[in-house]
């Protein structure tokens, strides 16, 4: 039985198992510290890799804002040169009027010289109206007719009211000079009533005075005082109102 038990197969065969069992050992013992190491080495790669994907994809969103922004003031700067030329424009345009509102305030203190200038002359325009109308509104009238030389006068063009006379003088002379002697009736007349009022026959020894009372008989206005006719003393004609009704001075009432 022992030498079945050990015979030389026996023991090939249990040196092989013996052999096979040690080498299992021998490669579970070296090996299995190795897998352990590089799945723990593969697993903290595999963490830093997800971690650099993770800052990766941050990197590449803050780079594409940053882009994003560059573009925007890339494009703000090239307006800006772009519109260079028009801020220079600006700038002369802003000269122009900075010179227009000094020369705007120049032109208004010259016009307010010539409006104060003006305010003077026209009050002077007035003085020299009323002056004028003094002159062209005579206070006498003179005119030749049938051979004689009428001059009427009045003391005034203008009265207050109806109460003042209308006064004044009447000289009549022929072409020769010599005195006429005569009477003649005087009138205040209104166009706008087309009437008026005359005076009483007054004799006229060549020159004399006169004086109508209540002459303006329709109150305020605008009146003429004209000789209405001129008569020898006989009472015979020597000229009529429409030989002497062009020959008129202007008076005013009120």
């Amino acid at each position: 039985m022992a030498k079945k038990l050990f015979s030389t197969t026996n023991l090939v065969i249990l040196a092989l198992i013996i052999g096979l069992g040690s080498g299992f050992y021998a490669n579970y013992t070296l090996t299995t510290p190795r897998i352990e190491g590089l799945t723990s080495d593969l697993a903290q790669k595999t963490s830093l890799a997800g971690s650099l994907q993770d800052e990766l994809i941050a990197l590449r969103a803050n780079y594409t804002g940053t882009l994003s922004e560059l573009m925007m003031v890339t494009q703000q700067y090239n307006d800006l040169s772009t519109n260079s030329v028009a801020l220079s424009e600006y700038q002369e345009l802003q000269d122009s009027y900075e010179e227009a509102s000094d020369e705007i305030e120049t032109l208004q203190s010259v016009n307010q010289a010539l409006v104060n200038e003006n305010d003077a002359l026209s009050l002077e325009y007035l003085r020299l109206m009323q002056k004028y109308n003094e002159l062209r509104v005579l206070p006498w009238t003179y005119f030749i007719v049938n051979n004689l030389k009428v001059n009427l006068t009045v003391t005034s063009n203008t009265y207050a009211s109806n109460v003042v006379p209308v006064e004044g003088t009447i000289s009549i002379r022929y072409l020769d000079g010599r005195p006429f002697n005569g009477q003649i009736k005087l009138m205040v007349w209104s166009d706008f009533y087309r009437s008026g009022k005359q005076s009483p026959i007054i004799t006229v020894p060549g020159y004399t005075s006169y004086s109508m009372e209540s002459a303006f008989i329709y109150g305020p206005g605008n009146y003429y005082i004209l000789v209405s006719v001129i008569e020898e003393l006989s009472g015979a004609d020597v000229a009529t109102y429409n030989d002497l009704l062009n020959y008129r001075i202007s008076l005013q009432m009120g």
